[in-house]
């Protein structure tokens, strides 16, 4: 494991001991769900759907935007055509937290939202239901078998859709075995946080027909989303490369293919 990827996941459980001690699931609003499958299977526009993320900073870019800018970049994002939202809520090498997924809830009230995080703890999973995400991501390659399984089973019962994150053959297997229905390959090899598409594509026509495929990292231009579409991918996230663009809906329309 790379030790910047340990970094997190030592910060995560730090993190989330203290919220234990310190927060009740009863503080937290509940709020209803928007179906997240249903729509990255049926784009707005475009030949694909596609997942815009939010996403203030990263170990490997630095800083990438500010709080204050939200509001008007998921606006934009919205009326661009995207057809979800991520959020990344890990807080100290992301800038991200939960309170960023209420301002989002607020802004934005008719896309679905993925929340991104290092989940390691059944109450991460607790918090996300009543924080209001839609979805949740589930990185296979930071737990074992029977946790990303029980994982996957309290997302269901918690009506999020679980998102397993893999990299490597062996979390394939690892995602298979969790009953997930949606599988995205990470072009960032977490072992060596070095991005490769191609390696991704390559994974991708590994899993088996009757999962969704999605395809993570690396989209700068239509070229990687075509390569992403080609090895059975039903949608893409883009961050970075939507958190630096000055012309959102242009971006957007070129990687959906659409106009």
């Amino acid at each position: 494991m790379h030790k910047i990827l340990q970094d997190i996941i030592n910060s995560t459980a730090k993190e989330v001991k203290k919220r234990k001690s310190q927060s009740s699931m009863d503080d937290l609003v509940s709020y209803g769900h928007l179906p997240f499958k249903q729509r990255i299977l049926n784009p707005r526009i475009g030949d694909i759907g596609l997942i815009a993320e939010i996403k203030l900073a990263s170990p490997s870019e630095g800083k990438l935007g500010e709080k204050v800018d939200i509001r008007s970049r998921l606006q934009e994002y919205q009326n661009a055509g995207a057809d979800a939202v991520s959020v990344i809520t890990e807080n100290n090498f992301f800038r991200g937290s939960l309170d960023l997924v209420s301002t989002v809830k607020r802004i934005i009230l008719n896309l679905p939202i993925l929340q991104k995080d290092f989940i390691i703890d059944d109450f991460q999973i607790e918090e996300s239901c009543k924080s209001g995400v839609d979805a949740l991501l589930l990185i296979a390659s930071i737990v074992n078998v029977t946790q990303l399984k029980r994982y996957v089973k309290l997302c269901r019962e918690k009506e999020l859709e679980p998102v397993v994150e893999i990299c490597s053959e062996d979390d394939l297997v690892g995602a298979i075995r969790s009953e997930t229905e949606i599988i995205a390959v990470n072009a960032r090899d977490l072992d060596s946080f070095e991005v490769n598409v191609d390696r991704a594509c390559k994974l991708l026509k590994k899993i088996p027909e009757e999962f969704i495929k999605l395809g993570f990292s690396g989209v700068h231009s239509r070229s990687e989303v075509e390569k992403y579409k080609l090895a059975g991918a039903k949608a893409v996230l883009v961050g970075t490369e939507l958190m630096k663009t000055n012309n959102i809906n242009k971006k957007i329309l070129e990687l959906k293919n659409a106009s």
